[in-house]
Order: structure tokens, then C-alpha cells, then sequence
């Protein structure tokens, strides 16, 4: 008999047989308004088997990442460290995933995600997923929880100087304190994501990030990179995590902010060229440069520590996502 000619309670329970395991009661959902709050992102570390970061990402963008982004999260991307002075480990991959949650509260929401987006086939796929991805990972030490800003990415208005110039042989005959700039054609390079650690003076990240944002990410925009954001560490109390949650032994210190940015070049090169004792050779050294140069010796001021690890990989971007229906029919019981 085709299930087409079933009555359609009874065809409803022949679908939720295949969908779901035996013992599984269907859990169809539907959803309040959207919250506001604080956003709030993760950052997650793993340590993967040697050349299975790819996979590791296919299985997140196929299986795991759409019934999050269906339940409100958006996934930044999943990126594997790189080493291009050289280094690293030949018995296993590191990589790194970021996440952006609406609030606190959000994110401990997904932790049960079927009851947010329902246990249909997409719930299926997500555990399938993440049961593959297991068996992939050799450990992790987050998550990371992050509040902060992702970088708007401008518009910057930085208008051009009224000066003129002449072309001369050698740096030595220019003379003056000028150097303007003209620009070659755009090199092309294999992108590198660059993901900066500091440790800062204890309640100065408010400062610290309106110094990146006014002084030092335009000049850096203008010559090419571009900002992913930048976030504090926070630690949420272990009474407000379930057991997968915070990291045993994480403890925020009473000395020191956290602060973790993310950052997009076109290549090492490009990053290179950026470095703050070079930079002019981009951008020249006009009043932008003045006040980016400015902004980064007082973050400087500020920074207790600091080290940056190199990550290439996938930007995951939101794409649309047609999750259909489950041809199904349910009356209320609660």
C-alpha cells in the first residue's frame, strides 16, 4: 500500500518511524519572538588527527552548523593554525571555530538544540555529524566564551591631503619628513587569518577597543586587511554551565583582561608588510598614520602580554539554508 493512501495521522507515524529511533517521541517545536541580550560568542580549540581538518569542517558545514544557524546562532568559521615560519606538529592539526550567540542565555539554549528546532531529520544529521567528528578530534581545551564587537568593516572616509609631488630617483632626494604613496596592482596570495591573544590591564578593555576601532583598524582597513573583531574573555560561573561547559580549572584572573582578535590578510606577505615598523611603505604617513601609530603605542601601554598564531581556512558566511518540512500533523498535549 503506498503511504499516500494512508489516513495522515497514521502516515505521520510511519515517517517519525524511519526519522527516529524506536524509543525517540517525535519533538516538533514552535518558537516565541527573538530575545535581545548581550551578544555572546565561543570560541572553540580542538586537536585534530593528522589531515583531517577539511573533513572536520565538511561534517560541520553539512551536519552540524545548519540546525544551529536554523536556532539563531551564526558560525563565523572553522580554520586550521598554520605555520609559515615554519613549526608545528607532524602527529596532529589544531583548528579553531567561532560562533556568535544573541546572549548568555542563547547559548546554553542550544546545548539542547531539538528543543529549540525540533528532532526531525536535521536533528538526525546533526548527531550523525557530530558522532563523525568525535572521531576525529583528539581533545580540546575551550571553550572560549567572548563578548565583544565584530569589526563593522567600515566605511572609512579618509580624504586625501591637498599636496602634490614630484617623482625624484632616490629616497634620498625627497627630502622632508613626507612619504606618500602610490599603489601596484593587487597581489594575489593564499589568505591567512591571524589570531591575536592579549593580556591587558585589568578593567582597560573598553579603552583598548575604542583605540582599535577610532585609531588603528582605519589605517589598517585602507592598506588592505580586514577585521574580523575583537573580544573579552569572560567566565561564566560553572553553576551556570552544564557539564560540557567551561573548561575545568579556568578561573578569571584579578590581574589581567583576555582580549582576542581576528584578523583577515591577503597573505603572510600582506601581513608582514603590515607590521607598525613598515606600514608607512603602504599607506604612507599622513595624519591617519599619525593617529593609528598613536593608538597603538597606547594600547601598548596597556598590554601585558601578547602573541598572535596564523589560521587558514573557511569563512562560513550564513548561507541560505532549505531545511523542508516533515510531511506531518500534530495536535497539542501540553
Amino acid at each position: 500500500m503506498r503511504l499516500t493512501a494512508l489516513p495522515l495521522a497514521c502516515a505521520a507515524t510511519l515517517v517519525c518511524a524511519v526519522a527516529l529511533p524506536a524509543q525517540e517521541t517525535p519533538r516538533p517545536v514552535r518558537n516565541d519572538i527573538a530575545r535581545a541580550g548581550e551578544e555572546f560568542l565561543v570560541l572553540r580549540h580542538q586537536k585534530l588527527q593528522k589531515g583531517t581538518h577539511a573533513r572536520f569542517f565538511e561534517l560541520s558545514r553539512d551536519g552540524v552548523w545548519p540546525i544551529f544557524e536554523k536556532i539563531g546562532s551564526r558560525v563565523v568559521g572553522q580554520w586550521q593554525v598554520v605555520h609559515p615560519d615554519g613549526g608545528g606538529s607532524d602527529e596532529f592539526d589544531e583548528g579553531y571555530r567561532l560562533a556568535r550567540y544573541r546572549s548568555y542565555n542563547h547559548w546554553a539554549a542550544t546545548r539542547a538544540a531539538d528543543r529549540l528546532g525540533g528532532n526531525g531529520e536535521d536533528w538526525q544529521a546533526f548527531r550523525e555529524a557530530l558522532a563523525a567528528r568525535r572521531q576525529l578530534e583528539l581533545g580540546s581545551d575551550g571553550p572560549i566564551y567572548l563578548v565583544g564587537d565584530m569589526a563593522s568593516g567600515g566605511p572609512y572616509y579618509m580624504p586625501g591631503l591637498d599636496e602634490e609631488y614630484e617623482l625624484v630617483e632616490s629616497a634620498e632626494a625627497a627630502g622632508g619628513a613626507e612619504l606618500p604613496v602610490r599603489s601596484a596592482r593587487a597581489r594575489r596570495g593564499e589568505e591567512i587569518i591571524t589570531l591575536r591573544y592579549f593580556r591587558i590591564r585589568k578593567g582597560t578593555f573598553e579603552e583598548f577597543s575604542r583605540l582599535s576601532r577610532e585609531g588603528v583598524w582605519p589605517y589598517f582597513e585602507k592598506n588592505g586587511a580586514r577585521i574580523v573583531g575583537q573580544w573579552r574573555r569572560v567566565y561564566p560561573t560553572p553553576e551556570e554551565l552544564d557539564r560540557r561547559g567551561t573548561e575545568v580549572g579556568a578561573t578569571e584572573s584579578t590581574d589581567f583582561d583576555e582580549v582576542y582578535m581576528m584578523a583577515r590578510y591577503a597573505s603572510h606577505e600582506h601581513w608582514q608588510a603590515t607590521r607598525p615598523a613598515v606600514m608607512a611603505r603602504l599607506g604612507g604617513n599622513g595624519p591617519d598614520y599619525e593617529a593609528c601609530v598613536e593608538a597603538l603605542e597606547r594600547r601598548r601601554d596597556l598590554t601585558l602580554d601578547t602573541s598572535v598564531r596564523f589560521l587558514r581556512g573557511y569563512f562560513y558566511g550564513s548561507p541560505p539554508v532549505y531545511l523542508p518540512p516533515l510531511d506531518e500533523t500534530y495536535r497539542r498535549v501540553r
